[in-house]
């Protein structure tokens, strides 16, 4: 089952961008989007993929991670991302499901701390 078919949110690259520059301290990896992983080696800081996402730009569509959300593309701004991460794995790691509004590919971006902690 495909990002959109469950409930989710929209929001554009360029949101997306703004909320990953805004932690600075953090490293990101992602998985599963051949967009992004064929322009940069992960994990990278936050700099490197805000820029990435900008330049890529378009529109995303963010999974709703929330027990009972009917979310049905409608627009988030970046002050609510941080509530719609799931943190979840062992290490507490920001993770959100995200796919391009024009693909059928769910990718996630994932924080890596080790990456940051250590400098990649």
């Amino acid at each position: 089952m495909s990002v959109r078919d469950l409930p989710h949110y929209s929001l554009s690259a360029a949101t997306l961008a703004d909320w990953v520059e805004n932690q600075p301290e953090r490293w990101w990896f992602v998985d599963g989007d051949p967009v992004l992983t064929g322009e940069v080696y992960f994990p990278c800081p936050s700099d490197e993929l805000a820029s990435l996402l900008r330049k890529v730009g378009g529109r995303l569509l963010l999974y709703d991670k929330t027990p009972g959300s009917h979310a049905r593309g409608e627009e988030v701004g970046a002050d609510r991302l941080d509530d719609l991460c799931d943190t979840t794995d062992n290490f507490q790691q920001k993770t959100l499901v995200l796919c391009w509004d024009n693909a059928d590919i769910d990718w996630l971006l994932v924080e890596d701390k080790e990456a940051a902690r250590v400098g990649a």
